[in-house]
C-alpha cells in the first residue's frame, strides 16, 4: 500500500483568480482602473456601494463597466432598477477590445503618462511610474471597454440574464431588437384559441365567468342539482376555514417590509442565488447583482429608512452564502436630506463604499487646476473579507476623467499657486525688505 493519492485540482469559476495577497476568490468590476484601487478586484460575496454625483451619469458608467464584463465571463446577471429601463441599460453596454486593440491603448498609455508636453515629469525616475501604482496591474482577469461603441446583439442574446423592473413579469433574457422582430409573434397578434389559460386563485373567476353565461335546459337542471351538493361541501369547507381561523394554527407570514418592492425585489434575488450553480464551495458559475439607483425618490415612503435597513441586511447575508458579486449605486446626496443618519448606517452594511464627486455644476468646473478631471474619487470604507489586514492604496487622493471610449482614474496632483510678485520701484532697503514680504507671502507651496 502507498500513500500517494491523485491530486485533483478544481478549475476556477470564469473570469475569477486567487489574489495572492489575501487568498480570496476575486473577480473584476470591468474597470481595470477600479480594481487597481480596490486591490485586484472585488472578493466574492462581497457588496460595492457606488454613491451616485449630482447628475448621476458616472455611477451608472461604472455599472455598465460591471454588467459588461459579467456578460464577456458568462456569469449570471441580475438587474434591478426602477429609474432605468433594465433592457434599454443591457443593449447599451460597452463593446469590448480585442487582444490587439488593448495592446495599442497599452502602448498609448505609456507614451502619454509622461505628462507635459516633452513627455517629462517632475523628473526622469518617475517617468516610468503607472498612474495608479499597485501590485495587481498585470492581472489576466477583466477586460477593457469602448464606450463608444455597443456590444454586438448576438453576446446579449446568449447571456443568462435576469430584469426587475417591478412589473410583475417573468425573468427574462435580454433579445436585440432585430431578433425580437423576427421571432414569434406576440401575445397581441396571436390568435384567441392559442393563447395560454390565465392563472387563477382556487377556480373563482372561472366559476364566476361560467355563471355569467346563458345555461340552457339541459345544463340548468344539472347545474341546479350540482349547485345544491356544492352548497353543501362548500358550506362544511366554510366551517373548516372558520375553524381554522380561530384555532390560529394557520396564520399568514408577517411582512417583513412595508413597502412590498423590497420584497419582491428580495424574493427575486434570492431565488436566483438559491440555484445549485452558486451554492457556496462549489466553483461553477458566479452571480453578478447590480442595482441601480436603489434608495431614489421612486423608493420614498413613510417606512424607507427602516426599511432601506432591512433589505440591505438581507442582501448581504444572501450575498454572502453563496458565489455572487454585488454592486450597489444609490444617491447619497438626497438620502442625506431625506435623513443624514442613514449614510453612516448604509455604508456599515456594506463592503466597498466609493463616492464620486463630480466637478460639474461647481467652481472647479472651470477651475484651471481642475480642467483635466471630471470630478474626486473618495475611499469611504474599504472592508476586510476573512483577511486581517485591509487592502489600501498608495494614496487616496484620486480623480478620475470620464473620456470618450473609458472611465479612467488616477493619482490626483494639485499644483502649487505660484504668482509672481510685484517688482518695486525704488531700490532702497525699506522698499525691498517689502517687496520680499510680499513675496514670500504669496507664494503657497
Amino acid at each position: 500500500m502507498t500513500s500517494f493519492r491523485k491530486r485533483t485540482v478544481q478549475k476556477p469559476i470564469r473570469g475569477t483568480r486567487t489574489s495572492p495577497h489575501t487568498a480570496q476568490v476575486i473577480t473584476s468590476s470591468g474597470n481595470p482602473y477600479l480594481d487597481v484601487v480596490i486591490g485586484g478586484g472585488l472578493p466574492m460575496g462581497s457588496i460595492c456601494l457606488i454613491e451616485e454625483d449630482r447628475f448621476m451619469t458616472h455611477a451608472k458608467v461604472l455599472a455598465k463597466y460591471f454588467l459588461a464584463e459579467g456578460v464577456l465571463s458568462k456569469h449570471e446577471i441580475f438587474l434591478g432598477s426602477l429609474d432605468d429601463i433594465p433592457a434599454e441599460m443591457l443593449r447599451r453596454l460597452p463593446r469590448p477590445l480585442t487582444d490587439l486593440e488593448t495592446e495599442v491603448e497599452q502602448r498609448e498609455e505609456q507614451a502619454g503618462s509622461g505628462g507635459g508636453e516633452n513627455g517629462l515629469r517632475i523628473a526622469w525616475r518617475y517617468n516610468d511610474l503607472p498612474l495608479v501604482n499597485s501590485e495587481h496591474a498585470t492581472a489576466k482577469i477583466g477586460h477593457h471597454f469602448n464606450l463608444m461603441e455597443q456590444m454586438d446583439s448576438m453576446m446579449l442574446y446568449y447571456a443568462n440574464t435576469t430584469m426587475w423592473d417591478d412589473s410583475h413579469k417573468e425573468p427574462d433574457i435580454v433579445i436585440a431588437e432585430e431578433f425580437s422582430k423576427s421571432s414569434s409573434p406576440s401575445l397581441e397578434q396571436q390568435p384567441t384559441e392559442d393563447a395560454p389559460p390565465i392563472p387563477t386563485l382556487a377556480g373563482k373567476e372561472t366559476a364566476a365567468a361560467i355563471e355569467e353565461k346563458p345555461p340552457t335546459q339541459e345544463e340548468g337542471i344539472t347545474s341546479n342539482n350540482n349547485n345544491n351538493i356544492n352548497n353543501n361541501n362548500t358550506s362544511s369547507v366554510a366551517t373548516n376555514t372558520t375553524s381554522t381561523k380561530t384555532d390560529g394554527s394557520q396564520q399568514e407570514p408577517p411582512q417583513v417590509f412595508h413597502n412590498p418592492r423590497y420584497g419582491g425585489l428580495l424574493n427575486d434575488i434570492q431565488e436566483l442565488l438559491s440555484d445549485e450553480s452558486f451554492v457556496a464551495g462549489t466553483k461553477k458559475n458566479l452571480c453578478r447583482v447590480c442595482l441601480t439607483s436603489l434608495g431614489s425618490p421612486l423608493w420614498y415612503d413613510e417606512n424607507f429608512g427602516e426599511d432601506l435597513i432591512k433589505f440591505l441586511t438581507l442582501l448581504m447575508a444572501s450575498v454572502r452564502n453563496c458565489n455572487s458579486v454585488c454592486l450597489i449605486t444609490m444617491p447619497m446626496h438626497l438620502i442625506a436630506k431625506y435623513d443624514a443618519s442613514l449614510v453612516p448606517k448604509i455604508r456599515q452594511l456594506v463592503d466597498y463604499a466609493i463616492e464620486l464627486e463630480s466637478f460639474a455644476g461647481s467652481e472647479r468646473e472651470t477651475h484651471p487646476a481642475f480642467k483635466e478631471y471630471s470630478g474626486l474619487l473618495h475611499l469611504q470604507k474599504m472592508s476586510a473579507l476573512n483577511t486581517l489586514a485591509v487592502h489600501m492604496p498608495d494614496t487616496t487622493d484620486l480623480a478620475f476623467k470620464l473620456r470618450r471610449k473609458k472611465f479612467i482614474i488616477e493619482k490626483f496632483h494639485l499644483p502649487p499657486e505660484l504668482q509672481e510678485s510685484p517688482k518695486p520701484d525704488n531700490c532702497s532697503g525699506g522698499h525691498l525688505l517689502s517687496s520680499n514680504s510680499n513675496a514670500t507671502a504669496s507664494l503657497d507651496f
